[in-house]
């Protein structure tokens, strides 16, 4: 087994930072294990770049299998050509095996494994011995049985562990304790141990066994009558979820396995090894495999995710694995690699963007970010390109890269937002590590990013970061920078960065190394040329659902395809990257006086996310690269009027970054193109605006569908954002709106599936009412689990009480009210409405009714009731904090402050909240 572990810590050290298929590897290692162990046979996979004949023809024989075992005998003999694939692959395993014995029979060893045991026993009886055919049979099930279930276990374990950086932080730790893994510590690895059976819980690697029924009449638990010889399905994974036995059945806590806790649980609560005589006999193998496995993996290395929002998605060929799984391995400092493996350290690279004779002129600079939905990423990537003109040669990477391992001999400077007051995706692993109290000599500055409207988690991770750091040795550079994406946001970061380097420079005796313009661009004329999209999702309907009106926007219903492989859940969100409005990319393009084939070759010293180095059409960059209607910051806005040729335009532009700002700029959302319309003696070249404009983000839609309705299909419920602008200079278009308002069926867009809150989606309990408050589009979420709740009644499931409470402008405005109507009949879900534009009782809002149904709610909250938000931050979420605080209030008897407070202390599982600004 070690023998094998090796190879793949080997591998892993030589593609350190790059995408593994977790997978993959692990199915190279279990698939190669089996084999040594067993047959003593190498199949040798971690020197193959392809998977080996073997387990590509056993997936296909495992896939065709299920698929038949789904088909009528008529459609199975008519599907000729995939019944003789079938055939082909089986005779294809046994003539790998049977050449195996044939070899052992012909140059016999005193081997003490599987294979001899097979060939030199005897029956104590009767003395028979096992044929080569049974021989043969039983090795192709001790390799498709003694891998297959093994990687699976292993690859999910991993992914459990990389969601919840305590538990992998813990683990480390365990393993640290050792010098090396040896077989005789293996006993003491009991956290490690504990992770495995707790996967096992949460994931058995098979689904189900049946059970047949000895006697008759019998009548189980819940009423069920059953007959002799009735077979019985049990699904082990809602086995595993029995609320008698686990307490948080869906959270992942290996901790109940320790102290007792495994061997305490009552008889048949865990079962992931099957049932009675025909459970696994290889559980100890696997169980010894993979602690080893992991205790070397985490020595080793620090890993992380390479899509920092990858949720689980499960791929099924009998057992079950990750879908999609990536991860990246860093080789931690100071490491001993086992069994004289020797590893050479890899060399610091240069960055391409700066030539070799010039690197030495530069000081190192670490740039580390965490970012949801890209914003920080954008801003560490401007303080990387901007480092060498200070002279800072800068790395950047994402915190959790850096576990264990943040450089201390340079300058780091760290930008984050947080996550509903927790850490972002890429940074979980970071915070977990701070949390250990690591003793950290580095100097370091800390800019923080959010929205004040998030009142109680506003800045709470950056905050966290930088007096943890403080607080665990390290040395502040300048004082941590505050960016709100409610205020000027970028021109906030613009001053913080500026006073950074100018702090930096300073510190290390410093001048500006690289003089000449950053970026260039030169007109030449050559064919368009388009980026690659990964993810691709498919248009299937775009329609209307509501006209635009003086009352508000348009809203639409949109079905899109999902990317191959992608799975969600009802609540989830839709990310989808964007192009700009035709009309906007217009204006521009007239503005720097360019058409619209005008090609362009942009050429950068600096790192940059605009494409360089090849033609590509002007008319595509502004189109699908770079924001065009973010507000201009207070720095761009004395940067134009240092531009201006006219004085008097040069003076009130001046004016416009003071006091003036926030009113004249903020609030009517001007960007730096309605700048240059107002102010046209600005001499701004087309490269200059370039590089004022941040890189095109990422927009995050709830998903207004349920799994049960099309798992391979989402809806999005969407206001198409088009009104005069506040600036009262033409008009304003939403970018993400439009964009996807304009799509037609059979359109391929690039999105992606994003988890959003774990808090944020049904109960798994079908039974716990639910109650739901929402007004306008924030329907969304909620049309998926009503449509979720349905499907269950449907399918005979017993349902708790499900409420919405909604509000819209009139009755035109009542978003998806005939199938809500359906959805009320069949006692899926009881609606109460109110419009704002047509109140004839006095109630105009939410809260209103909710004010009205106090004592209603107050009872199901006591029954155990989840509650779930969706709306606006400032109106809906806002109004009804305001309402709950005067419930509280009127029941507890105290005043207002003592209610905000209790209210804040609620239990983010029981009232969740999912608002935008």
């Amino acid at each position: 087994m070690m023998d094998i572990a090796s190879q793949l810590i080997l591998r892993w050290h030589r593609f350190a930072a790059e995408e593994i298929d977790v997978c993959d590897n692990f199915t190279r290692l279990t698939f190669d294990t089996i084999a040594l162990c067993g047959f003593d046979y190498r199949f040798n996979s971690f020197y193959r770049n392809e998977m080996h004949q073997f387990v590509v023809a056993m997936g296909s024989v495992l896939t065709e299998g299920n698929r038949r075992s789904q088909r009528l005998p008529l459609q199975n003999t008519l599907m000729v050509r995939a019944a003789k694939q079938y055939q082909d692959n089986i005779a294809y395993m046994h003539k790998l095996c049977d050449e195996i014995v044939q070899y052992r029979r012909m140059y016999p060893n005193d081997t003490n494994d599987l294979l001899n045991r097979m060939i030199n026993g005897k029956d104590q009886e009767t003395g028979l011995q096992l044929s080569d055919e049974n021989i043969r049979y039983q090795m192709v099930t001790f390799l498709i049985a003694g891998h297959e279930t093994t990687s699976g276990m292993l690859s999910l374990a991993f992914y459990y562990l990389l969601k919840n950086p305590h538990a992998f932080q813990k683990a480390q730790a365990e393993a640290d304790q050792f010098d090396e893994i040896t077989v005789d510590i293996l006993p003491r690895l009991k956290y490690i141990d504990a992770i495995l059976k707790e996967t096992l819980r949460l994931q058995p690697i098979v689904s189900f066994f049946s059970v047949q029924s000895k006697a008759d009449k019998e009548i189980l638990p819940g009423g069920y009558e059953i007959h002799k010889d009735d077979r019985i399905s049990v699904l082990v994974r809602q086995l595993h979820r029995d609320t008698k036995v686990w307490d948080r059945p869906e959270d992942f806590l290996p901790e109940r396995m320790l102290n007792g806790g495994f061997e305490n649980l009552p008889p048949n609560a865990w079962k992931p090894f099957g049932n009675g005589q025909r459970s696994c006999l290889g559980r100890p193998f696997a169980m010894q495999e993979s602690v080893i496995v992991i205790a070397l993996i985490l020595k080793h290395f620090n890993l992380e995710f390479v899509d920092p929002s990858y949720d689980l998605r499960i791929k099924q060929m009998g057992t079950i694995k990750p879908a999609g799984f990536k991860i990246r391995a860093r080789p931690r400092q100071q490491v001993k690699i086992p069994l004289g493996i020797s590893i050479k350290k890899q060399e610091e690279m240069t960055p391409a963007q700066i030539p070799a004779v010039e690197a030495n002129q530069f000081q190192p600079l670490s740039i580390l970010f965490g970012s949801n939905s890209g914003s920080c990423e954008s801003f560490a990537r401007t303080l990387a390109s901007e480092a060498p003109t200070h002279g800072f040669n800068a790395t950047i990477a994402t915190l959790d890269s850096v576990v264990g391992a943040i450089p201390c001999d340079r300058p780091v400077i760290i930008v984050t937002s947080s996550y509903e007051g927790q850490p972002c995706s890429n940074a979980k692993q970071f915070v977990a590590y701070l949390q250990s109290k690591p003793e950290l000599k580095v100097n370091y500055a800390v800019f923080g990013a959010g929205h004040h409207d998030w009142v109680n988690t506003y800045q709470k991770i950056p905050i966290y970061i930088d007096e943890t750091l403080e607080k665990v040795g390290g040395t502040r550079i300048v004082d941590r920078g505050i960016g709100d994406a409610a205020g000027d946001f970028f021109g906030a970061f613009e001053a913080w960065k500026d006073n950074l380097f100018q702090v930096l420079r300073k510190m290390n005796g410093l001048q500006g190394v690289i003089s000449q313009e950053k970026l260039s661009i030169e007109i030449v004329n050559s064919t368009r040329s388009l980026g690659q999209i990964t993810d691709v999702g498919i248009v299937i309907e775009n329609r209307l659902l509501v006209e635009a009106s003086e009352l508000g926007p348009a809203k639409r219903h949109i079905e899109i395809e999902l990317p191959k492989g992608q799975t969600y859940r009802a609540g989830d969100y839709l990310a989808v990257l964007p192009t700009n409005p035709p009309e906007i990319v217009r204006q521009i393009l007239k503005r720097f006086k360019l058409s619209i084939d005008t090609n362009i070759k942009i050429t950068s010293s600096t790192e940059t996310f605009l494409p360089t180095g090849y033609p590509v059409s002007a008319y595509t960059i502004l189109w699908g690269y770079v924001e065009l209607s973010q507000p201009i910051s207070r720095k761009q806005v004395e940067t134009l009027a240092a531009l201006c040729k006219d004085e008097n335009e040069q003076t009130q532009l001046q004016s416009l970054g003071g006091d003036a700002y926030e009113k004249e700029i903020l609030d009517k959302r001007l960007s730096i193109l309605d700048i240059l319309e107002q102010y046209p003696s600005c001499d701004l070249s087309f490269s200059q605006y370039l590089r004022m404009v941040p890189s095109l983000r990422v927009r995050q839609y709830s998903i207004s569908s349920s799994p049960l309705w099309n798992f391979e299909s989402v809806t999005l419920s969407i206001d198409v954002l088009t009104a005069p602008a506040l600036s009262g200079l033409g008009q304003h278009w939403g970018v993400a709106s439009n964009y996807l308002a304009n799509l037609k069926p059979g359109d391929r867009l690039s999105c992606s599936v994003r988890a959003s809150d774990s808090n944020f989606h049904l109960p798994t309990d079908t039974k716990v009412p639910v109650v739901m408050f929402a007004a306008g589009s924030g329907i969304a979420p909620f049309r998926g689990f009503i449509q979720e709740r349905a499907a269950q009644m449907v399918c005979g499931r017993q349902v708790g009480p499900t409420i919405l409470y909604y509000g819209c402008r009139s009755e035109k405005d009542f978003l998806y009210a005939d199938e809500i109507d359906k959805w009320s009949k069949i006692g899926a879900i009881q609606v109460k409405h109110v419009f704002s534009r047509g109140s004839k009782d006095g109630k105009k809002y939410v809260q209103d009714l909710v004010w009205e149904d106090r004592k209603d709610i107050r009872k199901l909250f006591s029954e155990g009731a989840r509650l779930y938000t969706c709306g606006s931050a400032t109106k809906l979420a806002g109004s009804l904090k305001t309402c709950f605080i005067k419930i509280i209030a009127e029941h507890r008897q105290c005043d207002e402050s003592e209610a905000a407070t209790i209210l804040a202390t609620v239990d983010a599982t029981r009232y969740s909240v999912d608002v935008f600004a």
